[in-house]
């Protein structure tokens, strides 16, 4: 009986779980997001979208990372590569740039 009640919690939590992840997906392409007003917004060829502390689609040109406070940092270069070290300091290919909304495709 214990095994059974076991058995029916994982898969409740896992049914939860997985209609959970369909429910953030749904209509939004693979490599976009979509904001808290429902906007779509994809990043340009060879960069990385994020979505900030308030909810609003950044994007970079290369690849991107963000630190400890939400900012977004990313490569000026298409495709280029961004690192973090463990103080936190980060260098990019290029030189590094914030990510911005402007950088966005938003799509309709």
């Amino acid at each position: 009986m214990k095994l059974l009640s076991l058995l029916f919690v994982a898969t409740l939590a896992t049914t939860a779980a997985t209609q959970s992840r369909s429910q953030q997906v749904g209509p939004v392409p693979k490599g976009c997001v979509k904001d808290l007003a429902g906007k779509i917004s994809c990043p340009p060829v060879g960069g990385e979208v994020y979505l900030t502390l308030s909810g609003q689609a950044v994007c970079g040109k290369g690849r991107c990372v963000r630190d400890l406070s939400g900012k977004v940092t990313c490569s000026s270069l298409p495709g280029g590569q961004v690192v973090q070290d463990v103080n936190g300091k980060i260098a990019c290919a290029g030189s590094c740039e914030e990510a911005a909304a402007s950088y966005c495709q938003l799509l309709q």
